[in-house]
């Protein structure tokens, strides 16, 4: 018989909430989530922090 114990403190998971947005400075279909990425991070007040290609928009993330 095996028996295997697990000790699991939920207290110590914090997921972090993500908030997304369209990129307000690529208006032209996108085709690669490496230049979405990199447009999102350079946009001016926006505090992105990562972005990605979602039915061919930039879409832009950061931690909310």
């Amino acid at each position: 018989m095996l028996l295997l114990l697990s000790s699991y403190d939920s207290s110590s998971m914090v997921e972090a909430r993500v908030c997304t947005g369209k990129s307000q400075h690529h208006s032209f279909p996108c085709i690669s989530d490496r230049i979405c990425s990199r447009t999102c991070t350079k946009e001016q007040g926006g505090g992105w922090t990562a972005g990605y290609c979602h039915l061919r928009f930039c879409t832009c993330q950061k931690q909310c």
